[in-house]
């Protein structure tokens, strides 16, 4: 009995070791970073963020061109649906739509209903690979990230901490985190040209924050791209988990707006 009981000591002490070695060392600066992503998760609500699956967004899109104001700022309301699906109806009346769902979307315009194009989902889809939101309550937990410190710097007037965050697509994010609320002030990427083949430096901005039923919220939104401003979103009301139907990021709810509409 002695004898069994000691052999099964020593094959506990030799799986513990196999598993101990087989653990990944940290890279340089990686615990800071998750220490970083932790508290930044915590100011934004902790698991009241987390649990978000949902939301609707009221407010008003300005678009620009080559830096300049390009439109008097459409109303829009935009519906999202956590991971992957979202719903922007644009203008008074809302008669200008585009549904995505994942790697399937399609529109809404003056001439009916259409599928997207193949460059239209593949920019949503790189869109939300890169929003924030999405990268902290689904990326960080369901994709193998590695993860960087670099450090502190200003922005804006503001000290801000920086994690990169690097994926198995060796796609490099980096998010820019206030020092002193731990809220997103920036997230940066590269991002290619279509027309040229060169990659610009891409900078989305977030301000304004309010705390709606528990999570801070960011009210409004910008994007530079190559250094000049792509657009400015500005939110007049912000709702969570108010349960929003699957049936609105379908064909079939554009055809039934457009036997309204057209």
């Amino acid at each position: 009995m002695r004898q069994l009981t000691l052999l099964l000591y020593a094959l506990c002490l030799l799986v513990a070791g196999h598993a101990f070695s087989q653990e990944r060392p940290l890279a340089p600066g990686e615990g800071k970073a998750r220490e970083i992503l932790d508290r930044t998760i915590e100011a934004l609500g902790g698991q009241e963020y987390l649990n978000v699956r949902d939301s609707v967004r009221h407010g008003r899109l300005y678009s620009f061109d080559r830096g300049e104001l390009a439109s008097p700022g459409d109303r829009f309301i935009d519906y999202l649906k956590f991971p992957g699906k979202e719903r922007l109806e644009l203008g008074k009346k809302g008669n200008i739509i585009y549904v995505n769902d994942n790697d399937k979307g399609w529109e809404l315009d003056r001439q009916g209903v259409r599928e997207s194009t193949p460059e239209s989902i593949e920019t949503f889809q790189e869109s939300l690979r890169h929003d924030f939101e999405y990268v902290l309550r689904f990326r960080l937990r369901q994709e193998k990230m590695q993860l960087y410190y670099e450090g502190t710097e200003f922005v804006d007037n503001r000290q801000v901490h920086i994690v990169e965050l690097v994926d198995d697509r060796n796609e490099s994010l980096k998010l820019y985190v206030d020092a002193r609320t731990y809220l997103p002030l920036q997230m940066r990427w590269r991002q290619k040209d279509v027309l040229t083949g060169d990659y610009m430096d891409v900078v989305e901005s977030y301000g304004k924050w309010i705390r709606v039923q528990g999570v801070m919220t960011p009210m409004s939104v910008s994007r530079e791209r190559g250094g000049r401003r792509y657009f400015e979103a500005y939110f007049t009301q912000v709702q969570y988990n108010v349960g929003v139907d699957d049936s609105l990021f379908t064909a079939g709810s554009l055809q039934e707006r457009w036997k309204k509409v057209k």
